[in-house]
């Protein structure tokens, strides 16, 4: 069994258009979406936005279902500039964000992972990039700070949850697979109130209507990006799709 952890339904739904998942179990607060996913038994989850949502859902993940493998999956951020929107980066070390003043960068690594060399996806437009993942407590906005996270740490994305899944994973001794597909390049900035938009891991749509009021230029700005993090749900999807009957699994122990 694999488990395909992601934060929101955005990058859930289209995984789910490909899988044969109608089971739903909830599990305490999660729902969790048995099924399979090219054949392979999996279980899905939007588990939320952030390291605290991520620990919970993965704990219950593993208690749960004892996957063989856990992937952290979903939407990142690019820190360096050869990657472009919809490209998907697969994690060889998980790195947790200690700290940014504006002009020195902390961070330390918390897990080397396995290098998958056998996910060679075809039949997609996604360029494919083994490297870093960093971890953050919230959204890198700024393009001078992706720019100066990127360089000092050599992380290709940025994400909000995969150190902690990782963190779980390892302690359990379960196998774990880190992927992000990029919906910002490194030299974009995001709006603002991007870090606003959620509580508790939850996305507000209230607080995104009331920002809007706020500055209508920014409808323009969640319109475009919008668009592109529907791309990137489709780019993983299929990549996950592919890469779940390539990936050479532990042996369990009996």
């Amino acid at each position: 069994m694999i488990a395909i952890l992601v934060a929101v339904k955005q990058e859930l739904n289209p995984i789910l258009r490909r899988a044969n998942a109608p089971h739903i179990i909830r599990q305490e607060h999660l729902d969790f979406y048995e099924g399979t996913l090219a054949g392979q038994p999996v279980a899905l989850l939007a588990l939320g936005v952030g390291k605290e949502c991520a620990r919970i859902a993965a704990e219950m993940t593993i208690k749960c279902y004892r996957p063989d493998l856990v992937i952290s999956a979903g939407f990142g951020g690019g820190l360096q500039n050869q990657l472009n929107d919809g490209d998907i980066v697969i994690g060889t070390e998980v790195l947790d964000l200690c700290a940014d003043d504006g002009m020195n960068v902390r961070w330390r690594s918390t897990q080397a992972l396995t290098h998958h060399a056998e996910l060679t996806p075809t039949g997609t437009d996604s360029r494919i990039h083994f490297g870093k993942i960093l971890t953050a407590d919230e959204m890198v906005l700024k393009a001078a700070t992706k720019a100066r996270i990127g360089k000092a740490t050599d992380a290709y994305a940025v994400d909000m949850e995969t150190s902690a899944v990782a963190a779980v994973a390892a302690a359990h001794e379960t196998d774990f697979l880190a992927v992000r597909c990029i919906t910002d390049n490194a030299h974009e900035n995001l709006p603002t109130e991007f870090n606003d938009f959620f509580v508790v891991g939850q996305l507000q749509p209230s607080r995104i209507i009331a920002a809007c009021a706020r500055r209508p230029k920014l409808v323009m700005d969640l319109a475009r990006l919008g668009y592109r993090a529907n791309q990137a749900g489709n780019n993983l999807a299929r990549f996950l799709e592919q890469a779940v009957t390539q990936l050479h699994l532990p042996a369990r122990e009996l």
